[in-house]
């Protein structure tokens, strides 16, 4: 966004790629429960990385990775649909605007709790596991909202040190050709 152009073709391969293994690393917690959740916490990049570039094709690429994961494993679908996709392009659009870690952290916190709560609430899911719900709706409100407060603030920090030398480095190559999906204007 504003920092790199990318041709219409390119980033809907871009936003193709990076759905399939959001997708992926999701499905990973129906498929190997244990050290699958932990991986599935990685779900968030590639929907960041694709949202710091174009905010269309991350929201699109959040709504592919949704529908995969919901055709292949459907109770992982809503924690995709709450948690991990929302903050992934919640952060990747902060990280776009050049807003501070701070505000990223709060951005991402916000929507990563608002999930949560939602996941609690109306779909009836402990995302943090057995016990926190049971502390009461307004307490685990509050555990939420911390651990997203750390969680969204790793994210942030991870992201505003990888996009850039990822993009910079032109880790996006078409295959095999070596032409960067991803290309400086000219005079920069």
């Amino acid at each position: 966004m504003g920092e790199f152009r990318v041709s219409k073709t390119r980033l809907v391969l871009l936003a193709g790629i990076m759905s399939a293994i959001a997708a992926a690393l999701q499905l990973l917690a129906a498929f190997a429960p244990g050290p699958g959740h932990i991986a599935s916490a990685l779900a968030t990049l590639p929907l960041a990385l694709t949202s710091w570039i174009s905010t269309g094709a991350g929201i699109a690429g959040y709504a592919v990775a949704t529908l995969l994961v919901l055709m292949v494993a459907p109770e992982e679908c809503v924690i995709l649909l709450t948690t991990t996709g929302p903050l992934g392009v919640a952060l990747g659009i902060a990280g776009a605007a050049k807003l501070s870690v701070a505000i990223q952290t709060l951005i991402g916190a916000a929507t990563l709790s608002s999930g949560m709560t939602a996941l609690m609430l109306v779909f009836k899911t402990d995302p943090l596991g057995p016990g926190v719900s049971g502390m009461g709706w307004v307490a685990a409100i509050g555990v939420y909202a911390g651990f997203a407060l750390l969680y969204a603030w790793a994210w942030a920090l991870l992201l505003r040190h990888l996009t850039p030398r990822l993009l910079a480095a032109g880790a996006w190559a078409s295959a095999g050709v070596g032409d960067s999906i991803c290309r400086k204007p000219p005079g920069k």
